[in-house]
């Protein structure tokens, strides 16, 4: 008799065991954000800047000194989004990812869990930062 309860009892622990939840902690979701800032004098042209992809506005987009044009995304684990700018500026031009597997390495914000890109567009080129204080220098107008 002791053996048969202490096998119901097992079976018993076992089946509300099984069917009881352990709330797990949600798995953090990876946002991205692109940020097209103006860094161009007011005393000349405005930045015009026009990026593609199916997710954003295609409509070309001036912006004039401190203005930006900015964009949130999904998740992007396996870093094969891409979304790619064209800016004009004077007579120059020019055509790059503001976001890809490579410019990628440059935003990450480990604590907030968001890959964050900030461009400033410069009369002396395009600058990328993660956090508005320190930039680096990733293409020029030529």
């Amino acid at each position: 008799m002791g053996c048969f309860l202490l096998q119901l009892l097992i079976v018993t622990f076992l089946f509300v065991s099984g069917t009881l939840s352990i709330e797990q902690p949600p798995i953090p979701i990876t946002k991205n954000q692109v940020h097209v800032i103006s860094d161009i004098p007011d005393s000349s042209e405005p930045l015009r800047v026009r990026c593609t992809s199916h997710d954003i506005d295609p409509d070309l987009h001036t912006l004039k000194k401190g203005q930006e044009f900015n964009w949130t995304f999904g998740p992007d684990v396996s870093g094969s989004a891409v979304y790619p700018c064209h800016f004009y500026w004077q007579s120059k031009n020019k055509l790059f990812n503001v976001y890809d597997g490579h410019v990628r390495q440059y935003c990450r914000l480990p604590a907030a869990n968001v890959y964050v890109c900030y461009w400033s567009a410069r009369p002396d080129g395009f600058y990328v930062s993660n956090d508005k204080s320190t930039w680096k220098k990733i293409y020029g107008w030529v």
